[in-house]
């Protein structure tokens, strides 16, 4: 696909840490957001969010789902199922979802809002505990533990939770999708074909890659990377040798 191409369906795409701001946009009631990733050939946006204690928010778009990933805090789904740190909330499109904030303290969450991919008859409340970590092997060597707290069949694209051990590095590889990290806690290490050298990316982090980006990625040695991961689509990859990466990054 052509750059012109991806940057057409890439209308923002940021890593690295923004300011929130207040914003009416997104629900019946403000909020302060900060906006990540906004694609359009999948009508799908990720924001870091605050949501003020005390607010009652409604979700009841006809298209599109809400996913969220509480990392502070506590809401109420329509005042009967509590969901705090660690869970994921989906509130699915066609249907009226309320969201209370806890009173005492305001919810720290990411947010991804995509068209839906099918009809979610009811509201998805999961906790990424429950979730197995799977060893992902390369070269006969764990390189990442990851957890599949979303499928692709139940929201379009992946949501996971990845363990990088500390010191490890990936080969250079590409995706078939738009992903974006969020960095939980430890030291992200990332490098794409555009760097000159490697970039160092701390909690509160977001590290986001278009489609077909070539890069590697880790944790720096002190201790392991733990981050949400976000796609646009189901998870795949495809590593490349030394002479594609030197081709591709000479050009």
């Amino acid at each position: 696909m052509k750059t012109e191409s991806r940057q057409m369906m890439l209308q923002t795409i940021t890593s690295g840490k923004k300011e929130l701001k207040r914003n009416r946009d997104l629900f019946n009631s403000a909020i302060y957001a900060a906006e990540y990733v906004k694609q359009a050939n999948i009508d799908m946006s990720i924001y870091e969010a605050v949501l003020p204690a005390s607010a009652l928010l409604k979700w009841d778009d006809e298209l599109h789902n809400l996913i969220i990933v509480v990392l502070a805090g506590q809401l109420w789904v329509n005042e009967q199922q509590a969901a705090g740190v660690n869970d994921v909330v989906v509130a699915p499109a066609g249907q009226n979802t309320s969201l209370r904030i806890d009173g005492e303290q305001s919810v720290h969450a990411l947010l991804m809002i995509r068209r839906a991919a099918g009809q979610l008859k009811e509201v998805l409340v999961r906790n990424q505990n429950q979730c197995p970590w799977i060893p992902d092997v390369e070269d006969g060597h764990v390189h990442l533990y990851l957890k599949n707290v979303l499928t692709p069949e139940e929201i379009g694209g992946c949501l996971m939770c990845l363990d990088y051990p500390a010191g490890h590095v990936t080969e250079w590889h590409d995706h078939d999708f738009t992903h974006a990290a969020y960095i939980v806690d430890g030291v992200f290490l990332n490098e794409t074909q555009f760097d000159q050298q490697a970039c160092y990316y701390g909690p509160g982090s977001f590290i986001c890659g278009p489609k077909a980006q070539i890069m590697r990625h880790g944790a720096t040695p002190e201790q392991n990377c733990h981050c949400w991961f976000f796609t646009d689509q189901r998870f795949g990859l495809h590593y490349l040798d030394a002479k594609a990466v030197s081709h591709i990054k000479a050009d």
